[in-house]
């Protein structure tokens, strides 16, 4: 691929990962994803979002549609805090952040909290 056209390849590429669904993992691979939640159970649900494996990722988590809250977890935290939780609870409820490097390897960092993001 000749660099011109780096930046043309870059935007045609899937940025979408899809929702894993109550009690699955989401797995950022790659700069620029979203994965936007879905959930159907009115008592809620939950999904793991993996610590990233390098610094300087950026990533999207909204809720799509919203049958009743999500709670995601990211064991090495979502802040300088070191909250690991982050409830969404309304549809437009979004988290976007960057991966950094933490004592443990790397962990992610809240950039936007747009809406009714409840972290814990």
């Amino acid at each position: 691929m000749s660099a011109h056209r780096l930046h043309h390849q870059l935007y045609r590429a899937s940025k979408v990962i899809n929702d894993p669904g109550d009690a699955g993992v989401i797995l950022v691979i790659a700069d620029l994803q979203i994965c936007e939640l879905v959930t159907t159970s009115v008592g809620g649900e939950t999904r793991t979002l993996r610590n990233p494996t390098k610094a300087g990722i950026l990533f999207t988590l909204r809720m799509k549609t919203d049958g009743g809250d999500a709670v995601v977890t990211a064991s090495n935290g979502l802040n300088v805090t070191g909250n690991t939780t982050a409830t969404f609870a309304d549809v437009g409820d979004q988290l976007h952040m960057i991966s950094v490097s933490h004592t443990t390897g790397y962990r992610w960092e809240i950039l936007v909290n747009t809406g009714s993001v409840a972290l814990a």
